[in-house]
């Protein structure tokens, strides 16, 4: 049965198998990271959408400017 903490690890384990097989950037890593917590974010809040800054805001300790920066935007 698929629990919300099952799909949870699982979706950090799909991340985790991309990040060991490809030899991916601190950018690339970071944008896989927030996809996660973004996905986790909805799953956990059971909506079908959010904004940007909503997922920053709930999983990181960085403002969403900070994160932003990340990439330079």
């Amino acid at each position: 049965m698929l629990t919300l903490e099952r799909v949870e690890r699982l979706v950090n384990e799909g991340a985790d198998i991309v990040l060991t097989e490809l030899d991916l950037g601190d950018r690339d890593r970071d944008l896989l990271g927030l996809v996660v917590c973004a996905s986790i974010h909805l799953l956990r809040e059971g909506r079908d959408s959010a904004h940007l800054d909503e997922v920053i805001r709930a999983q990181y300790e960085a403002s969403p400017d900070e994160v932003r920066d990340w990439w330079d935007w």
